[in-house]
């Protein structure tokens, strides 16, 4: 039987909406996956291998707060620091072989010394409980030499994760390309370019959507710890340059494990967002507010780090004015925070963590000295 040439032109515009159909679906289909990549596995093991750094940090600086006070609750922090390094390692030795250079990276270089570090706190630690003071006095700054070990590796490392981030975005865009390219093929089918059309807009919200969500703390919606070490070191580059100041706050809201378990978790979260929105509301001005992990926070100041102090001061006073009920905190019963901070003008021999130490003593110091107070560290 013979076609008419309408009927013709309307086999054809069935043909044409099917395929368009199919390529268009497979191509929504290649961002979400995309993105679900990105969720699922760019940002985890970016996370997770970006935390290797701090936490060996962490771990020096207890062990040696651990040295001079040997105190139950500074060793406590050392099992807890620990078990959260043993846990982010569990986490990327999971990792397929999508990621060959950075698996290779953690296997050869960053593992092994990891393992030796490890095994140095160890031996500082059964000294320290065996009394045997001296000792482990004598090797109490070998670890920093671990640590500046683990400084190039952990800028490969960067490097690597920069780069699993480029190619699932660059990934994601080339999909989104694709979709793009569709509505420009199925312009005459006006349904389906006004799908695709809403389509592309909804995946690229999605998109800003992850981006936000890899920078900032699900619980109080500031900036996260990874957020907070890119732009410690974007501080660092911007005031060498400009031969200024750079100045770091750590907040540490004082006995949050006795309001956990005086009030329970969901009370805790509660009370750490009312302190994140403080921070924000007291401190953004001045420099960027992040939380720094668990219920310590930091706020760098850059260009205002002669207001350093003012701006400690008034976070103080005004998360004690927030009044906010702890009957296990005596005598004061509210909760009260502990600030540290220090204040430096980098160069060429200063690493950022540096900065992080001169703030965490006096933090600790802070915390010493009774709580609810503040200490300072400045250094040049």
């Amino acid at each position: 039987m013979k076609l008419s040439t309408l009927q013709l032109y309307l086999l054809l515009a069935l043909f044409s909406l099917m395929f368009t159909s199919v390529w268009s679906y497979n191509s929504f289909l290649k961002i979400e996956q995309e993105n679900d990549r990105i969720m699922t596995e760019a940002i985890p093991i970016s996370n997770a291998a970006s935390q290797l750094f701090p936490l060996l940090l962490d771990q020096e600086l207890t062990v040696r707060s651990y040295l001079l006070d040997q105190n139950d609750q500074t060793f406590q922090q050392f099992k807890n620091t620990n078990a959260e390094l043993k846990e982010t390692i569990a986490t990327l030795k999971m990792m397929d072989e999508r990621h060959p250079i950075l698996k290779q990276l953690l296997k050869e270089e960053a593992m092994p010394l990891i393992v030796q570090t490890d095994g140095f706190y160890e031996q500082q630690i059964r000294w320290i409980r065996d009394n045997q003071i001296e000792q482990a006095a004598l090797k109490r700054y070998s670890g920093m030499e671990y640590i500046n070990q683990f400084r190039p590796i952990n800028a490969k490392i960067n490097r690597d994760i920069d780069k699993i981030i480029r190619e699932a975005t660059k990934r994601s865009e080339q999909a989104s390309s694709s979709a793009k390219w569709v509505i420009a093929v199925v312009v005459s089918v006006a349904v389906l370019l006004l799908f695709a059309f809403l389509q592309t807009f909804r995946l690229e919200r999605s998109k800003q959507v992850l981006i936000h969500r890899s920078l900032h703390d699900a619980l109080t919606g500031i900036p996260n710890r990874r957020a907070f070490d890119e732009h410690l070191e974007t501080s660092f580059v911007f005031a060498k340059e400009a031969r200024t100041d750079v100045a770091l706050i750590l907040i540490d809201v004082d006995e949050f494990k006795r309001y956990n378990d005086t009030y329970g978790h969901l009370k805790g979260d509660w009370c750490l967002q009312k302190v994140a929105g403080t921070l924000k509301k007291y401190a953004d001005d001045f420099g960027q507010v992040s939380r720094y992990g668990g219920e310590e926070f930091a706020v760098i100041l850059t260009e205002q780090a002669d207001q350093v102090f003012h701006v400690a001061e008034r976070i103080r006073s005004e998360i004690l004015q927030l009044n906010i009920e702890h009957r296990a905190y005596q005598p004061l019963c509210r909760v009260s925070v502990s600030i540290g901070l220090a204040v430096v003008r980098p160069h060429d021999r200063m690493q950022e963590g540096d900065l992080i130490v001169l703030a965490d003593q006096a933090l600790y110091r802070a915390k010493s000295s009774g709580r609810n107070r503040i200490s300072s560290h400045e250094a040049s």
